[in-house]
């Protein structure tokens, strides 16, 4: 039997060299998504604060819809390097189906926020967060 080449090795090389490179992007994709999760969850905190439990000011609607484009963006971004190049399996459940369903809530966020009258989005709070007959939650 003889010896492989040192062509071949040097193939061989690099194909184990792709394999660990697709396994780093995977991985930091994973930690990019589980950072932007954080955000996503530190974003809706601020917002609950500033726009649903008080009365939002102009200045807190426009930070809000700034900041909400941003962590849209950012995941959408992660959305398509996903898309891509393809999250591996990881403890922390982190899969494009789930960056979807967080960026189809962010959109219907800064719809239902930015979008709709504030006769329009009082009404919709009331009904969900009124209290007496007029709740329907």
């Amino acid at each position: 039997m003889g010896t492989v080449s040192d062509t071949w090795k040097a193939v061989r090389a690099a194909a184990e060299q792709h394999r660990r490179d697709q396994t780093e992007r995977s991985e930091n994709l994973v930690q990019e998504s589980i950072r932007w999760f954080d955000r996503v969850k530190e974003f809706r905190a601020a917002a609950d604060e500033s726009m649903v439990l008080q009365t939002p000011s102009d200045e807190d609607r426009r930070i809000h819809r700034a900041y909400l484009v941003q962590v849209i963006a950012t995941g959408e971004e992660l959305a398509m390097l996903a898309r891509v190049q393809e999250i591996g399996p990881n403890t922390q459940g982190i899969t494009i189906e789930a960056i979807e369903a967080e960026l189809e809530l962010l959109h219907a966020s800064l719809a239902g926020e930015h979008y709709l009258s504030s006769d329009q989005r009082q009404t919709i709070l009331n009904r969900v967060f009124g209290h007496g007959a007029k709740s329907e939650a």
